[in-house]
C-alpha cells in the first residue's frame, strides 16, 4: 500500500458492512443475475440465497465456496444456500444457474475480514412463526466477529429481527411464488453468539440460519 493511501482492510477493527444488495424475480427462470456497486478488493462477499424448487438446486458459481449446509431444503419447496468469496477488484454482480425456479437473495460486503473466513450453522424445515437462528461458535475462538442471523420462507413477511440484531435486510419474490429471505447483523467480540428469533406473520416451513465474519 502507498503512503498516505487508506484501505481499511489493513486496520484492525471488528468486521463491518460497507455494501447491502438484494435480488428478486417475478417469474420463473433457469439463471438469476445479482447485480451490486463494484466490491472493493480484499473484501468479503457473502450472497444469502433462497430459491424454489420447482426444478433443479442453484450451481455455485465459479469462485465462489458453498457453506457447509449445501442447497438446505426447507422440505416445504424452498432451499437456502450460502455462497462466499474474497473480491479481487470491481465485481459488480454474479449469475446463479439453476432449474426453472425463482429466486430471492441478499448480497452483503464485509471489510476488516483478514481470514476471509465464514462459519456457519443452519436450522432447516422448522414450521412456525419464529424462525430461530442456531447458536453458533466460530472455530477460531474469541475475536471479533460480525454475525448474521436470518431465515428464508415464503409467502409471509417479516416484522421483527433477532433482539439486538440491527439493519435488517428482506428480499422477497413477486408473481405466483413468494419466496422471502430475511437477515440482520450483529457485532460481537467473544466466542459465540445465539440470536434470538425473528418474528413472521404466520407459521410457516422456514430456514434460519446464522453465521459469522472474520
Amino acid at each position: 500500500m502507498l503512503p498516505g493511501t487508506y484501505n481499511p482492510q489493513y486496520f484492525a477493527g471488528p468486521p463491518a458492512v460497507i455494501q447491502r444488495a438484494t435480488s428478486t424475480t417475478s417469474a420463473r427462470a433457469t439463471s438469476t443475475v445479482l447485480s451490486w456497486a463494484a466490491a472493493a478488493a480484499g473484501s468479503l462477499i457473502v450472497i444469502e440465497f433462497c430459491c424454489e424448487t420447482n426444478a433443479a438446486n442453484p450451481t455455485t458459481p465459479a469462485g465462489y465456496t458453498l457453506w457447509a449446509s449445501g442447497n438446505a431444503s426447507n422440505g416445504g419447496g424452498i432451499t437456502t444456500s450460502l455462497y462466499y468469496k474474497v473480491a479481487a477488484a470491481g465485481e459488480t454482480g454474479v449469475t446463479i444457474t439453476h432449474g426453472s425456479n425463482q429466486t430471492c437473495s441478499i448480497m452483503r460486503e464485509f471489510t476488516n475480514c483478514p481470514a476471509g473466513t465464514v462459519d456457519t450453522a443452519s436450522t432447516l424445515g422448522a414450521t412456525n412463526a419464529a424462525p430461530d437462528p442456531p447458536n453458533l461458535t466460530p472455530a477460531a475462538g474469541s475475536k471479533p466477529y460480525l454475525f448474521v442471523a436470518g431465515a428464508s420462507y415464503p409467502t409471509t413477511a417479516v416484522s421483527a429481527y433477532s433482539s439486538g440484531y440491527s439493519n435488517g435486510i428482506e428480499a422477497a419474490t413477486t408473481g405466483t411464488t413468494l419466496l422471502r429471505i430475511a437477515s440482520a447483523e450483529n457485532s460481537v467480540t467473544g466466542i459465540s453468539d445465539n440470536p434470538g428469533t425473528l418474528t413472521i406473520g404466520s407459521a410457516v416451513k422456514n430456514n434460519a440460519y446464522t453465521y459469522a465474519v472474520s
